[in-house]
């Protein structure tokens, strides 16, 4: 029966469901061709078994993930939001599959529907999801294919190995039966059906852009001050407070050091943003809300402000230590600085003690960035490091918690050395090192630079005379050895020039653009050969063990 104003639109339909109800819908999900490839790095994937895992240790009622948007078309489901959650999801169920053969006919259903595959990603990666997610017995080979440089497929084959690292070992397979099927029939999604693109467009806009929507930031204030018992003179005086921190902030960053404060007052991670128990214990547990507002948050907020903005005071350490902070903050995930925040409110004093708790992080944080550093073992070496920060012994010794063993040195030397096919941690390992060399600017990942490869991935007339062999060229041409920074315009004309004509589009391009120290390494060459290649290749490496004081002698050691 219509209300006294009509009926809602036919166009948008909302409903709760679960996961497996979800990819079990007749007709299948689709993500088009318009959409962005599968993006999704080893942080977000294990932050999702996380949630899940502690949904499911303390026997939740049900797990809200999210919500998706879908639009029918031709008796298929197109993923306008969701590719992402859907995609991991799917992989999740297929390890589980192929972990529990006695139950795989049953997870087996929620991604085959007989031949047709329940979930179809984009063209380019069809065959590659099909053939290693939905078609039983090769999770455990996509956990451990080579790289294959196409970023979509590398970082599903990333995400297996996370599902692997993250599952194996931690869960019997009685465990893990049930696990699953807690996560299929418990955690829910609100599927939005839309009716056609321009009608689900709307609806991913009003979501992520209109407005200011409510965040986990405003409901930890209104929790705390609302349940906190202060006067309204004392709850009013702690809302201003809360305002001028928030207003040295973006949104999003202020709302980042609220979920690190229980960590840095207990050791106690939220588990999610509304976890207003374990924030409110922390609170009360160290002083109180009072404490908190007025002298906690904001000295913390405020040595977080410094490390945003790269102007922490510690004496003469003060140009090496910022220069450091700018690059691990190029590092997608901010792991490091909690332990920071806690040093820096300590000990901003000590100048050089400052300069080598700073080292030992950054070059732990670059370690954990280049998968040498277990994943399984990087949340409990950063927490250390936060709770022990005043222990040197703790920190640095046979067992520190920021100290690289000799096998972890190796490999790390070993990743510097190795051909990089995937272009974030290739562009960001360059940005590293041109922040280290003498002269060197201090780039960022949103910069107008990116990585030229002198001699290029794809060959060229001269190049391959030059480079006959294919295979050699290709591996060559992702050494550091090879590369450096420029523009994209640059990069754009120089394309597959030789390397007297690429010169040109190195030094003398129009309009000026700068010419940073890892470009000067070469302005002295004359000719690209592989012995260059493999001269700058140590050269480089070798700078970069320097400013990480790793072992002496491991870069020769390594392999």
């Amino acid at each position: 029966m219509a209300g006294p104003f009509g009926d809602a639109s036919k166009r948008l339909v909302s409903e709760i469901l679960n996961i497996a109800d979800v990819l079990m819908r007749k007709g299948g999900l689709r993500v088009p061709r318009y959409q962005r490839a599968y993006t999704w790095t080893e942080r977000e994937v294990r932050e999702l078994i996380e949630d899940l895992r502690r949904a499911f240790t303390r026997k939740a009622p049900f797990y809200f993930i999210g919500q998706i948007v879908l639009i029918k078309n031709a008796g298929k489901y197109e993923i306008s939001d969701g590719q992402q959650r859907l995609a991991t999801l799917s992989m999740l169920i297929a390890y589980v599959r192929d972990r529990l053969p006695g139950r795989a006919k049953q997870y087996q259903q929620l991604l085959m529907d007989a031949d047709t595959p329940r979930l179809t990603l984009r063209d380019e990666d069809v065959s590659f999801f099909q053939g290693f997610v939905q078609e039983p017995g090769k999770m455990k080979e996509l956990a451990h294919h080579d790289e294959t440089g196409v970023e979509s497929k590398d970082r599903l084959s990333l995400a297996a190995l996370t599902i692997e690292s993250e599952l194996t070992g931690n869960m019997d397979d009685r465990e893990l039966d049930s696990f699953f099927s807690f996560v299929a029939q418990k955690c829910l999604l609100n599927v939005v059906d839309a009716s056609d693109r321009g009608c689900a467009q709307t609806v991913f806009n009003t979501l992520n852009k209109r407005g200011s929507p409510l965040s986990g930031a405003d409901i930890i204030k209104s929790d705390l001050l609302e349940n906190a018992g202060l006067s309204d003179a004392k709850a009013n005086e702690a809302a201003r407070r809360w305002e001028q921190l928030e207003d040295k902030f973006e949104r999003e960053d202020f709302a980042k050091l609220l979920y690190m404060m229980p960590f840095l007052l207990t050791g106690e991670k939220l588990t999610s943003p509304d976890d207003l128990e374990t924030f409110r214990t922390a609170v009360q547990e160290n002083g109180g809300v009072q404490k908190f507002l007025l002298e906690q948050l904001p000295r913390y907020a405020n040595v977080l402000r410094t490390i945003f903005d790269c102007s922490i005071d510690v004496g003469p350490a003060s140009a090496e230590v910022n220069r450091r902070v700018h690059t691990m903050k190029q590092v997608e995930v901010l792991d490091w600085a909690p332990a920071l925040i806690a040093f820096l409110v300590q000990y901003s004093g000590d100048h050089e003690r400052a300069r080598r708790f700073v080292r030992a992080l950054d070059r732990f944080t670059f370690a954990c960035e280049l998968s040498v550093i277990d994943n399984r073992l990087q949340e409990a070496r950063y927490a250390r490091a936060m709770k022990f920060c005043s222990d040197d012994r703790q920190l640095y010794g046979p067992k520190g918690a920021l100290e690289l063993t000799e096998v972890e040195q190796l490999r790390f030397i070993a990743a510097l050395k190795r051909s990089r096919k995937r272009d974030r941690q290739r562009r960001l390992l360059l940005i590293r090192l041109e922040a280290a060399l003498p002269g060197g600017h201090l780039l960022s990942m949103t910069d107008n630079v990116t990585v030229e490869h002198i001699l290029p991935r794809a060959g060229g007339a001269e190049w391959n005379m030059l480079f006959s062999d294919s295979a050699m060229r290709a591996e060559v041409s992702n050494l550091i050895g090879n590369q450096t920074l420029i523009t994209h315009e640059q990069n754009k004309e120089a394309g597959q020039k030789g390397f007297a004509d690429k010169r040109k589009v190195l030094f003398q391009f129009r309009g000026n653009p700068p010419i940073h120290a890892i470009t000067r390494d070469i302005a002295e060459v004359k000719d690209w050969t592989l012995q260059e290649i493999e001269a700058r290749q140590q050269r480089l490496v070798h700078f970069l063990c320097e400013d990480w004081d790793l072992v002496p002698g491991a870069a020769d050691q390594a392999a």
